[in-house]
């Protein structure tokens, strides 16, 4: 298999992450073409002066690199402008979730994959993550009957929208966290959400300048009459020692499936608690991309699959406005 080359498009979190991992030949089959960010001291921070092309404009950086795909990693609100870029260039795409935080900006996405006739996919990681994709094994093969109900919480300490997110009063937990939470249940159940309601409350986070809801609390009707309850914090405290809660479960009309990620499966106690990180998924994600573009069997978020998830999440911030019952 020839080496794919990739371009990194946002030098943020997830973009400096992906770079390292790249450049660091952690992917079989995948090599760094470079990044490209607004900010070009940002770019060139993530690996140090003269590691790897940066480019502060995508234009020139597709046309000057001429990458085999490209990783987008913007902000929640800004992925639309380099999708449809990419695209015009027949560039296949990974774009970091959401697709999108309104559905126009999503449907207009999905049309500028469809009209290249390029590979695009969206990172919806965690259908990568061991404890699920062995949930949704033990789903296909009737393990726990039919999927009647989920009940999922994923939250993140305070720190990470105060400290560690720049754009956190742009986005909500519902779109960074909440998300996962949505495609898991959409892509375990295999069913189409018709309702959102949702509550939540501001006070802290808008306390620090930081104009986002504290916690958000959802709950989705499904078209089979199935449904699901979700939950994300963005203030737990910071004495929590995981760094994040992850609970899921799945309850089944003959069994459920409980999965708890909080603690990495592992417990360090030294001078204080530590949770490893041991179940590490990321490797597996994109190599299925890579597969994927081959035209090898692979596990696969298409845009269309996103789209549903972009649904659910503006029915469920229309929801937190409205205090009513939404359609998706």
């Amino acid at each position: 298999m020839t080496e794919k080359r990739i371009l990194i498009v946002g030098a943020g979190t997830m973009g400096g992450n992906y770079a390292r991992m790249l450049s660091g030949g952690r992917v079989p089959g995948a090599t760094l073409a470079g990044i490209v960010d607004l900010n070009l001291d940002r770019a060139i921070a993530v690996l140090g002066p003269g590691a790897t092309p940066t480019h502060s404009s995508l234009g020139p950086a597709l046309t000057d690199l001429q990458p085999d795909a490209a990783y987008i990693a913007t902000p929640d609100a800004l992925h639309r402008e380099p999708v449809v870029t990419c695209a015009r260039a027949g560039v296949p795409i990974l774009v970091e979730k959401p697709l999108a935080i309104t559905v126009d900006d999503g449907q207009a996405m999905l049309d500028s994959v469809e009209r290249a006739g390029i590979h695009a996919q969206v990172n919806y990681s965690n259908r990568w993550n061991p404890p699920y994709a062995r949930a949704k094994q033990a789903i296909e093969a009737g393990e726990i009957g039919t999927v009647r109900s989920f009940n999922a919480r994923l939250s993140n300490v305070i720190a990470s929208p105060r400290d560690r997110l720049a754009w956190s009063g742009q986005t909500t937990s519902a779109w960074f966290l909440m998300s996962h939470c949505l495609d898991l249940a959409a892509w375990l159940g295999g069913r189409t959400a018709l309702t959102a309601y949702a509550s939540g409350s501001k006070g802290i986070l808008s306390g620090l300048g930081i104009d986002t809801y504290d916690w958000i609390h959802a709950v989705i009707r499904f078209d089979d009459g199935s449904d699901g309850v979700f939950e994300s914090v963005w203030m737990l405290p910071e004495s929590w020692p995981a760094g994040i809660e992850f609970n899921f479960r799945i309850l089944g009309s003959n069994g459920l499936i409980d999965v708890d990620t909080t603690n990495q499966n592992i417990t360090l106690m030294g001078k204080r608690p530590e949770y490893p990180g041991t179940i590490t998924w990321a490797v597996d994600r994109f190599g299925s991309f890579l597969d994927a573009l081959d035209g090898r069997p692979a596990t696969v978020v298409t845009f269309s699959e996103a789209l549903h998830a972009t649904r659910m999440l503006v029915a469920i911030h229309k929801s937190l406005e409205s205090g009513s019952v939404e359609l998706v």
